[in-house]
């Protein structure tokens, strides 16, 4: 007669393990080795405002703004081939009207409105290519027509967007 045989059956422990361990190696296993970043980082290198042709009197006539926008370096982020720079005059320091003498490499005048909220907002763009190095884009340049009062100090923020990256802004108080 065969002798009968007996299974062992696993300790709680080893059932308990084995149920906390499988979510955690499938989990491990659908992740890519070197996931790619969702977004490039962008940062605003340049940022000036300040007075430009002058009158005899020695009043500035025009506002003479430059932007440059820097791509921070990171190996896993998309390339960045747009930018969007808006800004915003207060009614105060600018006349309105279209951006003159705008210029740089890849930089147009998009839009320009207002006043509207008190202020003329100006959209530029800007297309080529940032990749993965830091690298900036080329310095825009613009003039608006500047409101004929006496020297006034003001903020200005640049706000910047582009479908590849994150949205970045940078405030500085000017004085033209």
């Amino acid at each position: 007669m065969a002798e009968p045989t007996t299974r062992a059956t696993p300790s709680r422990r080893a059932v308990v393990g084995g149920i906390w361990t499988a979510p955690v190696l499938v989990a491990a296993s659908t992740a890519p080795a070197f996931a790619a970043s969702a977004a490039a980082a962008l940062a605003i290198d340049t940022f000036t405002a300040y007075g430009a042709a002058y009158d005899g009197a020695g009043t500035p006539l025009r506002i003479e703004t430059k932007v440059q926008v820097r791509r921070a370096w990171d190996a896993t982020a998309p390339k960045v081939t747009s930018i969007s720079v808006t800004i915003a005059f207060p009614d105060t320091l600018a006349a309105g009207g279209k951006a003159t003498s705008v210029s740089g490499d890849g930089w147009s005048a998009t839009s320009e409105s207002g006043p509207a909220g008190n202020a003329y907002t100006y959209v530029f763009t800007w297309t080529g290519m940032l990749d993965n190095t830091t690298q900036s884009t080329p310095e825009l340049v613009f003039q608006v027509k500047r409101n004929s009062v006496r020297a006034t100090g003001t903020t200005l923020t640049a706000y910047v967007t582009s479908p590849q990256a994150t949205a970045t802004s940078r405030t500085i108080a000017t004085t033209t």
